[in-house]
């Protein structure tokens, strides 16, 4: 390719270097941002199997150590759509390069927190990284098209459940060999890694032209809707879903949200572009993801749950942290296979039918785990269909974003729907809790075997409405 005498912005970028063919740099590309959605799919759940040692190391109660968990979600979801606005107008490498620096610093300092305020306040700042998975689907977007895109958008959701299930293992063999401070050191050398990466294989991508023109407004009113939609979804069960503190939450989260809509339709560059919502294959995929973020948190609060009860329940197993993540990680693959098979699924059927199918998936694995829960074969076989569901159905979302939503707008469609989908995950872990909750007081703490059915068939029967749901998916023709 010879060079332009006077190049725009754009193509200045997206021409390759002279004598360095595309299809290399655009593989180094969706390598590196591979790798870096896979780091922050690893931290979002390599903590679970520490939280009891954190809480006995730290003096704090299970349910104050749960907000290690809960400060990530919570800023996460605040966070990625205001990154992704930002990305799309400053350029996306620049703000994932930003975003990747601030996770490590605070991956780092976490690792020498000596309270559990300081390490809750650390990951509340690690949340940041909720925002590496629009950044790179936009970057995707903006550089790829066709079979490429959609291949680079297969293998980035593909690690997302496997980089989730994978964090199960590694945390609980570095618990065997280390301390929990160890997992902050592990994942700030990697998050240090996937920087290098981005800085060497990810070209930039140019400014829109609007950088002056932040959302300030957009970005508070929706800080305060959404902390304190999720505040209120994860202490509802502790505090009593009628409960005054509650209702508060819930009331002030849809006042916001209303000022959010009012205040985005006059601006001229609004965070969150409410006018693209009304879009109806926008608004399908957002709900079919929210299904899918609920009903995976059903599914990964009640499996490890089984399998690590006492035998003496009927239906235990009684498996260490360890060996319980060794069992639920072919599932984690399964998640995995579902992403890159998605490309491949599209290509054969289209949109309408692949999403029909990843959501009947799905269905059908948790309907085996409502007939046969405790049983072995069906464990790894059902929530192995259902893992391919969940990993197939997240791969055409954002296919389905990336062919719906204007080119400079991909990373904010993107990280909203990232928060919608960490919604429907914060919903249903307290959910799943309070179903297997139902019926066990008195003098017993075990949870009835008839309890995980019953959130099971939840979940079945949210899946099932999700296919039917996406039978009415209607995609625009090509742009």
């Amino acid at each position: 390719m010879s060079h332009p005498t006077a190049a725009t912005p754009e193509t200045a970028v997206l021409a390759p270097a002279r004598g360095a063919p595309a299809g290399a740099k655009n593989g180094r590309m969706v390598s590196a941002l591979v790798f870096v959605v896979l780091v922050y799919a690893l931290m979002q759940t390599m903590l679970v199997p520490a939280l009891p040692v954190l809480a006995s190391d730290l003096h704090a109660g299970l349910g104050t150590s749960g907000w290690v968990l809960t400060s990530y979600l919570l800023t996460g979801s605040v966070l990625a759509p205001i990154a992704g606005s930002f990305g799309d107008r400053l350029g996306h490498r620049r703000v994932l390069t930003v975003v990747l620096a601030v996770f490590a610093v605070a991956t780092f300092a976490a690792a020498f927190s000596s309270t559990i305020g300081v390490l809750i306040a650390c990951r509340a700042v690690q949340g940041i990284s909720t925002a590496t998975f629009p950044l790179a689907l936009a970057i995707v977007r903006r550089h790829l098209t066709g079979k490429e895109m959609s291949t680079a958008i297969g293998w980035i959701s593909g690690v997302l459940g496997l980089g989730a299930g994978a964090a199960l293992v590694i945390g609980g063999a570095i618990l065997k060999v280390s301390s929990w401070h160890g997992i902050f050191i592990v994942a700030g050398v990697l998050i240090v890694v996937s920087l290098t990466f981005v800085a060497l294989w990810v070209p930039q991508t140019p400014r829109t032209g609007q950088a002056s023109q932040t959302d300030y407004a957009g970005a508070a009113l929706l800080t305060v809707a959404l902390a304190a939609l999720l505040l209120g979804v994860t202490q509802g069960p502790s505090w009593g879903w009628t409960a005054g503190p509650t209702l508060l939450l819930f009331g002030g989260a849809i006042v916001a949200l209303v000022l959010l809509v009012i205040v985005e339709r006059r601006v001229t560059t609004p965070l969150v572009d409410v006018r693209s919502l009304t879009r109806p294959s926008l608004a399908i995929a957002n709900t079919l993801v929210l299904v899918n973020g609920f009903v995976s948190y059903i599914i990964y609060l009640c499996m490890p749950s089984i399998l690590e009860a006492d035998p003496g329940t009927g239906y235990g197993y009684g498996y260490d942290v360890l060996r319980t993540g060794l069992v639920l990680l072919p599932s984690a693959v399964c998640v995995f296979v579902g992403g890159r098979a998605a490309p491949a699924l599209l290509g054969w059927v289209g949109h309408r039918p692949s999403m029909v199918v990843a959501m009947a998936s799905m269905g059908l694995g948790a309907l085996g785990l409502t007939l046969w829960p405790a049983a072995m074969w069906s464990i790894l076989a059902s929530f192995c269909v259902l893992s391919l569901g969940i990993g197939a159905g997240i791969s055409v979302i954002y296919q389905i974003i990336a062919r719906v939503v204007p080119v400079d707008e991909v990373a904010a469609a993107g990280g909203l729907n990232t928060v919608i989908r960490s919604v429907g995950s914060a919903a249903g872990s307290p959910v799943a809790g309070a179903i297997l909750a139902a019926g066990a007081g008195g003098a017993t703490t075990t949870i009835a075997l008839a309890n995980y059915q019953h959130a099971f068939a939840l979940a079945t029967v949210l899946s099932v409405a999700a296919a039917g749901l996406a039978c009415v998916l209607r995609m625009p023709a090509n742009r």
